[in-house]
């Protein structure tokens, strides 16, 4: 497939290298109307004041990436595919625009020597020559022109800088009185700068291509330098014949146009649902990865609405910004400053919601105000007061990363790196936007001196583990108050395995067998360990349907209780109509309190399919008579997670089996939910239903699923892959009838009905009692009993042929 990317910044550069990484069969090419290869825009004050060249601003792109410079593109023929430029054509399978955005001008600057717009690096050239010997007047107040306002403050060559402004504000008119003199101050300090506010040009003198004079009105200003700085606008003027615009080219939140080959990202692109046109790098990127994955089909997402960031150092101040996108001028205003830091943090609040936050010198949390603002949580004025002094995790350096000052050095402390080059394994700090990548930079040098030389260096893979075990611990802690109805502890659990003789390496190794089995690193075995004394701090209620009570059988045997015995019966659970001792009203008030009163807490447990047909009347259940359907809603509606505990749970199972009189189905048919997390099996194994537990405790999220709701970790392996007599299935070894000697011999069932090759489970690696035996171990095929109509389509000893109906 042959992709042309239209544009060469961030954006652009963004989604071509991680197109090209996702698909590397793709040929892309950047086309470019610049000359010089893509750079870095958040940098061009850097061209200004000489410190830097274009080469050293330049972007990371991939080196299988073509790129084409001086292409203007003027015209796109969507029905040959095509796209034009002065000079040459090219063909492309999918069109991507990524043309971005124009500096707005208040007057044609063409052929005009002295004033110039800020925007590419030849405007910095044009800039940096034309400056000498002239009062320089820039015109708008916002993160640009104050950027650039700071950049010319600092060179000796410029001796007068005026900022005319329209208005009577900097930055932004939602500012404080008081956050505005701190920003005034920090320009005005440097004795160059001339503030004019609500101030504009009325009229200039234009002599042999300069402005001789130039007319304000408040000021006349002779042989100025004029640089605007006054917005942008997208730079889509040639497409708007071909391609259906409004203030941007109009996409879906794939970021597709009207043409299903053409998409637009970034500021030149307008998500038409929400007539949104990006402002800011963080979005430019959403919009890209959106694209990349309705381009490639892979994990297919659409573009939403987030919380952006936005950041300006300046000078003695630095100002960070988080907004909503539901942000509007109805709002009430917190103010919390301090003189003696010359901070003040502003919180924007409607309806007692927080819209937006501006901080100037601030300390805040970044990542808890931009949390605050996606929850939609009311505001707590009391901890925004306690929260204005600086965090554990120091100040936030990157917004596109949401990395902070600690983050930082503790990485650089854990594993040793020396450079900016050698931190793009562990963080993508610095490098995003790159407005940050100079602060990221002198972090990592100031940290040198933590580092151990002594210490073994450690892998993205060691601290990404690290953190992930840190958090678990993190949830595990929470559940330090016991069930209300439980008073089981953790000397409970030990008392009983003292008297069941179960000694603590038994207990060590189930854990090590659940962990593994869960997918889960080694490391984790001490934080599976402590998840399973957490098991009775969450009330657990456990519905029997229409079934056999297999499932809970299969944790109940009266000889030799394994550990999954163990651990069921410490869980003991709130509500279990086979096990609980309590009976008939007492039980169903036992019920009705947990549902009642620990909504959004319990979890349920269903086994056994649910009969449909006359109205559910085929089950009753309880002193109420309640239908089987009718309490299954009832405790499913305020569940915070439901399991599906066997095949019958899965989709009727045996209830279900043809002619299914009583329309029995499972329970995510039954409730009509796709949040129905299904254990399937006849009997499921105890461990699989343990582990699914414990990964919710733990990660308070659900496990990588598949098709049909299953966990990945116990149900993405084939059977027959995992069989101990595949090898014989190789060799065409097969049992032929039962007793013979391929039978005596533990030759392959497959002949004899064996479903294995149809059925996805962990059977024969987790094995049932302990890891004792599993069917096919014992002498009988696998029934394929995790499956969908298991009972019609494999549970008999027959060869399944696959086009049978």
């Amino acid at each position: 497939m042959r992709v042309i990317i239209v544009g060469g910044g961030i954006a652009a550069v963004y989604l071509a290298n991680n197109l090209k990484k996702l698909g590397s069969h793709l040929e892309i090419t950047i086309l470019s109307d610049e000359k010089y290869m893509p750079y870095d825009r958040i940098h061009l004050c850097r061209l200004v004041d000489g410190s830097q060249i274009t080469s050293d601003i330049s972007l990371t792109l991939d080196p299988m990436l073509k790129v084409e410079l001086n292409q203007k593109i003027i015209k796109i023929d969507k029905k040959a595919k095509r796209v034009f430029s002065h000079t040459s054509m090219f063909t492309y399978d999918k069109l991507i625009m990524a043309t971005g955005s124009l500096p707005i001008s208040l007057f044609n600057n063409e052929g005009i020597s002295n004033v110039a717009i800020f925007r590419s690096a030849d405007d910095c050239t044009l800039i940096k020559d034309g400056i000498k010997s002239r009062e320089v007047v820039i015109v708008g107040s916002g993160p640009i022109s104050l950027e650039l306002l700071e950049t010319l403050s600092k060179m000796p060559n410029v001796l007068k800088i005026t900022l005319l402004i329209r208005a009577k504000h900097l930055y932004s008119k939602h500012l404080s009185i008081d956050a505005i003199k701190i920003i005034q101050d920090c320009y005005l300090s440097s004795g160059k700068i001339n503030i004019s506010y609500e101030d504009e040009i009325v009229d200039k003198v234009i002599t042999n291509g300069e402005v001789t004079l130039l007319k304000t009105k408040k000021l006349n200003i002779r042989n100025p330098f004029i640089i605007f700085g006054i917005g942008i606008k997208p730079n889509i003027q040639e497409f708007r014949d071909e391609l259906r615009c409004n203030r941007g080219i109009l996409t879906n939140r794939y970021m597709q146009s009207e043409d299903e080959n053409i998409y637009a990202v970034g500021e030149c692109a307008e998500v038409e649902k929400f007539g949104f046109v990006a402002g800011h790098v963080k979005e430019c990127t959403s919009q890209a990865d959106c694209a990349i994955s309705h381009i490639l089909q892979r994990e297919v997402k659409k573009f939403e609405l987030e919380v952006s960031i936005d950041m300006l150092k300046v000078g003695e101040f630095d100002l960070v910004e988080v907004n909503s996108a539901k942000f509007t001028n109805e709002y009430e205003k917190i103010l919390i400053s301090s003189k003696k830091d010359n901070r003040i943090d502003e919180y924007f609040v409607n309806d007692d919601k927080l819209t937006r936050f501006i901080g100037i010198n601030s300390n805040v949390d970044i990542a808890y105000i931009q949390t605050l603002i996606d929850s939609g949580e009311k505001v707590d004025i009391n901890y925004l007061y306690e929260n204005r002094l600086i965090g554990e995790r120091g100040r936030l350096v990157c917004s596109c990363e949401h990395v902070y000052v600690q983050d930082l050095v503790d990485i650089v402390k854990q594993t040793g790196i020396t450079s900016f080059g050698e931190l793009s394994d562990f963080s993508e700090a610095g490098r995003v936007c790159g407005r940050c990548k100079i602060m990221v930079q002198d972090i990592i040098k100031e940290s040198q001196h933590l580092i151990d030389p002594t210490m073994p260096r450690k892998t993205p893979e060691d601290l990404k583990r690290e953190k992930e075990i840190a958090k678990v611990q993190k949830r595990l802690d929470k559940f330090n108050t016991l069930n209300p109805i439980n008073k089981l502890t953790t000397k409970n659990l030990e008392a009983a395995m003292e008297s069941l003789d179960i000694a603590k390496s038994e207990v060590n190794s189930w854990v090590s067998m659940v962990t593994a089995n869960m997918q889960l690193h080694p490391n984790f075995e001490q934080v599976v360990d402590a998840g399973v004394t957490m098991l009775n701090k969450i009330p657990i209620i456990w519905l029997e349907l229409s079934d056999c009570s297999g499932n809970s059988e299969a944790f109940i045997k009266s000889a030799n209780p394994s550990i999954e015995d163990l651990i069921f019966d410490y869980i003991s659970l709130d509500y279990h109509e086979l096990l609980m001792s309590a009976s008939g009203e007492q039980s169903e008030t036992i019920l009705q309190d947990i549902v009642k009163n620990q909504k959004g807490e319990y979890i349920l447990i269903v086994e056994g399919a649910v009969p449909l047909a006359m109205d559910g009347k085929f089950l009753r259940i309880g002193a109420d008579a309640k239908t089987g359907i009718e309490l299954l809603r009832e405790c499913a509606k305020d569940a915070a997670l439901v399991l599906a505990v066997g095949s019958c749970a899965l989709d009727g199972g045996i209830v279900a089996a043809a002619p299914n009189p009583t329309g029995a189905v499972g329970v995510a048919e039954a409730l009509k939910r796709d949040d129905i997390i299904n254990l399937p099996g006849c009997p499921a194994n105890p461990t699989n239903i343990v582990g699914t537990l414990l990964s919710y405790i733990m990660f308070e999220e659900l496990p990588s699923l598949d098709k049909f709701n299953r966990p990945l970790w116990a149900y993405e392996g084939r059977v027959h892959d995992n069989c101990e007599r595949r090898g014989h299935y190789e060799l065409g070894e097969f049992v032929q009838e039962w007793g013979d000697e391929g039978a005596k011999k533990g030759y392959c069932l497959f002949e004899m009905g064996c479903k294995g090759p149809y059925a996805n489970v962990n059977c024969p690696t987790m094995k049932f009692n302990q890891g004792t035996s599993w069917p096919v171990q014992a002498g009988h095929g696998c029934m394929a009993c995790t499956e969908i109509g298991f009972v019609d389509k494999f549970a008999n000893e027959r060869v399944y042929k696959e086009d049978d109906k």
